[in-house]
This record gives C-alpha cells, sequence and structure tokens, in this order.
C-alpha cells in the first residue's frame, strides 16, 4: 500500500520526537550517592498525598536527629483532619473546597491537637483490606455533608455526630488513646513530645510568587489550602537556594505541586520541561495565574544529583508505592521542571540560610 506523503512526514516526525525523549541512561543518570528516607508506600486509592509526603519528611527528620527508621501512621493524620475539614466545611456554609485533600499544615494542626502514633499502632484500614481505598468513604462522606448543606446544618448534633464518628471507625477504624511502644506506655501526645521530640512549628512552607510581597507571609490562593494557611514567600533564587542548601546540609525538603505536566513523566521516572525558558519568575507567575500550573500533588524531595552535562536534578520520594516505576517509586525531577512546575517546599527552618531567615523574621 501506498503511503501519502503527508502521512509519512506526520509519521516519522512523531517517531522522531519519541526518539528524542530523554531516558535515564542517555542523560546519563545514577542515583545519589547519600540519602535519608524511609522506604516507599503506597497511598493507592486514596487522595492522602499530602500525609504521605508529611510523614515522610518527618520520618526523615527522625533518621537525621539520631532517632532512626520509624513508620508514622499517615491516617491518624488523615482521619483527624477529615474531622476538621467537614466541620470547617459546615460553618462555612460550603464556602470552601471540600476535598480529602491537604497541605503539610493541615498535618502540623493535627499533630499540635493530637499527636501522632505509629503505623503498628493505627494503620487506618478499619476493615482488614490490604491497601488503602477510600472510594466508597470519600463518596459517603461527601453525600452525608452535601445533605447538611442542603439543610442549612452548620454544627453537627449528637446524631450526626454519631453517625460521623462510626462511619470513620469503620473505615479507618478506632483511634487510640494509649498504646504500648517498645516497652512503654504512650498517648499520642506524649508520644510526639517525649518519644519523637517532633516540634510541628519547626516547619516552614515557603512559596515564589511576585503578586505578594518577597519576605511576608500570604495566604496560598489555591482550593487545596482550604484552611487559609501561610506560606512564606521569596524570590525564585532564593526558593532554589533554600532546597539545595538544605539538602546539602542533611535535611530532606516537602514538595508541592503539579504532576499532571505532560512531561512527568513517572513510568520513566522523569519530571523536565522541553525548550528554553528565560525567565523563570515571570513564567512560573504566568503559569500560577492562568492555572496551567496547578497544586494537586505533594512528594518529598531527599537528595539532588547531577546527569551527564551537569543540569540540576532533584530525587524524588513519591508515595504511589514501590512497585510503581523501575525507580522504585521514586523520580528524578530536573531543575527547571522543580522552578515552573513547584508551587511550594516544606524544610526544617533550620535549614534555611540565615540571611534569608533575616528577612523573612524567622
Amino acid at each position: 500500500m501506498r503511503i501519502p506523503l503527508i502521512v509519512c512526514i506526520v509519521l516519522f516526525g512523531c517517531a522522531g520526537a519519541i526518539a528524542q525523549q530523554p531516558t535515564r541512561n542517555t542523560l546519563g543518570l545514577a542515583l545519589p550517592s547519600k540519602y535519608s528516607c524511609t522506604p516507599v508506600k503506597d497511598q493507592y486509592i486514596s487522595s492522602t498525598c499530602w500525609s504521605f509526603s508529611s510523614t515522610s519528611l518527618l520520618e526523615s527528620e527522625l533518621m537525621r536527629t539520631g532517632k532512626g527508621k520509624l513508620d508514622l501512621s499517615e491516617m491518624f493524620i488523615a482521619r483527624h483532619s477529615m474531622e476538621r475539614k467537614i466541620a470547617r466545611h459546615l460553618q462555612l456554609k460550603g464556602g470552601n473546597f471540600f476535598t480529602p485533600g491537604g497541605q503539610f499544615h493541615d498535618a502540623v494542626w493535627v499533630m499540635k491537637k493530637y499527636g501522632a502514633v505509629p503505623e503498628e499502632v493505627y494503620s487506618g484500614k478499619g476493615r482488614g483490606e490490604g491497601l488503602h481505598d477510600h472510594s466508597e468513604m470519600d463518596t459517603l462522606l461527601s453525600q452525608f455533608v452535601g445533605s447538611c448543606i442542603s439543610r442549612g446544618v452548620t454544627l453537627l448534633d449528637v446524631f450526626q455526630q454519631a453517625f460521623l464518628d462510626s462511619t470513620l471507625d469503620y473505615y479507618y477504624g478506632k483511634l487510640p488513646v494509649s498504646f504500648s511502644y517498645k516497652g512503654e506506655s504512650y498517648t499520642p501526645q506524649t508520644f510526639l513530645h517525649q518519644y519523637l521530640q517532633i516540634n510541628p512549628d519547626d516547619y516552614a512552607e515557603i512559596t515564589s510568587y511576585s503578586h505578594h510581597p518577597w519576605y511576608s507571609k500570604f495566604v496560598l490562593e489555591d482550593k487545596y489550602n482550604w484552611t487559609a494557611g501561610e506560606y512564606y514567600n521569596v524570590p525564585l533564587s532564593d526558593f532554589s537556594r533554600i532546597t539545595d542548601r538544605a539538602l546539602d546540609s542533611g535535611f530532606s525538603v516537602g514538595w508541592d505541586g503539579d504532576a499532571k505536566d505532560n512531561y512527568f513523566d513517572f513510568a520513566e521516572g522523569l519530571a523536565w520541561l522541553p525548550g528554553a525558558i528565560s525567565n523563570f519568575q515571570a513564567e512560573r507567575q504566568q503559569a500560577f495565574e492562568d492555572q496551567s500550573t496547578l497544586l494537586d500533588h505533594m512528594m518529598h524531595i531527599v537528595a539532588r544529583t547531577t546527569d551527564a552535562k551537569r543540569n540540576k536534578w532533584y530525587y524524588v520520594k513519591n508515595s504511589w508505592g514501590d512497585k510503581s516505576n523501575s525507580l522504585g517509586g521514586f523520580l528524578y525531577m530536573r531543575e527547571d521542571y522543580f522552578k515552573m512546575r513547584t508551587v511550594a517546599i516544606i524544610v526544617n527552618k533550620k535549614a534555611i540560610p540565615a540571611d534569608i531567615r533575616r528577612k523573612l523574621g524567622i
């Protein structure tokens, strides 16, 4: 069969484009020589990447401070946060975005109010399932909240609260009041403060957008920021310097950003952008305003490395399971993708360079 010339051009053009897509081998990427983090977990069918990335960051912090590898419960945080989301959504008469998603400051709020527990104490798998599947629960809770809003309910009565508690107990499991860990008795609060010795206020959420003054704090205009949490705002050069300084000093960094870009190739384990960008600050601002960059995922940056051409890449831990790609659930993110598609970072305040801390008033 004779193929028309135009079809040949399209076919060969596409083949050439595909052939030019980078791979880890052609880039000369190798594993970073040193990084500290706990094993990759699987959030499966649950909108809890924010809780997984938050606990992963804290687990790395515990390793850094000599506590060893601990496995913290993501669902202890997710359940308490869900209760807060429902209460807040009703108080606002449905005026905010109701979602199982969240941010690092949501985990901070839970820890400060309720503490933390190990995974072995609270897996959040109330039905004894092997993997987290929140599809049924999320639908049920959405219908329950929608019904309350339609009837003008702003505060749950005793019967509505009992229904909510029993539903969360069924899907997540009953919350522990006290528990034994390594031969000692704890409550979630004493476990956080006495055993983990984590101070949730030691961490900062930082972004870089020019529609607010530099070195100030502002409420990030994003639907997943349903509690109206404030973020520190720095120029992009400082944004990158904070990240690199943290990684070079033995800290790790939480990542909030866009994982739905066409060049976020998790199967290959690469996130990058084609072409050259002349002004990252201006273009990331435009992408935020026209929503071509959205905050739809959270991960955990554990190291950085370079390719054969000395381009900077970040090594990122995801929460889609260790069988999700050939890197065991990790990803290489090139500097251009980081600058354009990262909405915010989370870092221990001690890892921020001193001159930037002074400007931020930290």
